[in-house]
């Protein structure tokens, strides 16, 4: 053979085996096309299989695959927050009626009396439940707001103590009217890195808690510990409503049977949120006929 036709053969071979290489390739490829279709249009967890020996073609099944799970995650997520949206609007119309349909029945009563002491006494009533209605609204606001994935913390040193102290101040009379005075051991100065904000909103959320459920006795402590702020706020337990601290902070959650009109059940919910997002964490502990909620966040 000449050195012509040597080269031919080789060449031809090399062309055959190219072209047996890119048949072999396309068939591949084709082969995690018709998985991808069939797992675009059937309810399966199936990922693409690939058994070739060829990385390029290995390489774009694992990112097909990584393409999938992304999407069945976010399917996930949609599904799982569209189950919470109804889910809140359930509750949410729930809390919404109890107070409407108790103002409804209170103004009838008070259309019906001249007596002044009765009249007094439900326009008292409606004034509650009025306010309460208020109050439902306002965090349900606040509960979608936080919830929000472009709601932000502006988080910045500030003094603990004085915020925490002036938000027990503004409740005195809901306290005095309760029978009860706080012992309070509140160290000064003490700071935290936190959203001035959103730590109102946290101190309010959990002296409500105690007014709607609480009893007896209210405890609050602040210090710092191992360079941490680490609060602790205790109150007595109402007879019956002994409440689980493993779904305090559950959304709705409520710890008596009764749904009481000036509670939605999420303050505590949402108080955790917040404390997530300023890197904190949040417990709650039940010790006999005291509740006590545990908060730390990073210190100075």
């Amino acid at each position: 053979m000449t050195i012509l036709q040597i080269s031919f053969i080789v060449v031809s071979f090399i062309a055959m085996m190219l072209v047996m290489i890119l048949i072999s390739q396309y068939q591949q490829v084709k082969s995690i096309r018709d998985q991808v279709h069939f797992i675009a249009r059937n309810e399966t967890n199936k990922n693409v299989t690939f058994y070739g020996k060829s990385r390029g073609i290995k390489r774009l099944a694992v990112d097909v695959n990584d393409l999938i799970d992304s999407f069945r995650k976010r399917e996930i997520e949609i599904i799982r927050k569209d189950k919470e949206s109804r889910d809140t609007i359930t509750n949410m119309s729930h809390d919404i009626r109890t107070p409407l349909t108790s103002l409804k029945g209170y103004f009838e009563l008070l259309q019906q009396t001249d007596d002044p002491e009765e009249i007094a006494k439900y326009n008292a009533i409606i004034e509650e439940r009025i306010d309460s209605l208020s109050d439902i609204l306002e965090m349900m606001f606040f509960y979608t707001k936080v919830n929000n994935t472009g709601y932000k913390l502006e988080l910045n040193k500030l003094n603990m103590s004085e915020i925490l102290m002036q938000t027990m101040f503004s409740y005195f009379d809901e306290f005095e009217n309760m029978n009860i005075e706080p012992e309070i051991e509140v160290d000064e100065n003490v700071f935290a890195i936190a959203d001035e904000s959103a730590l109102r909103r946290i101190f309010q959320n959990l002296i409500k808690n105690i007014i709607v459920h609480g009893d007896n006795y209210v405890g609050v402590k602040l210090c710092y510990i191992n360079k941490r702020a680490v609060l602790e706020i205790s109150n007595g337990i109402k007879e019956g409503e002994l409440p689980n601290a493993d779904k305090v902070f559950d959304r709705f959650y409520k710890g008596d049977s009764s749904r009481h009109v000036n509670s939605s059940g999420i303050g505590l919910s949402v108080s955790k949120k917040l404390v997530d997002m300023m890197n904190g964490s949040i417990s709650a502990s039940v010790d006999g006929d005291l509740f006590t909620i545990t908060i730390v966040l990073p210190g100075i």
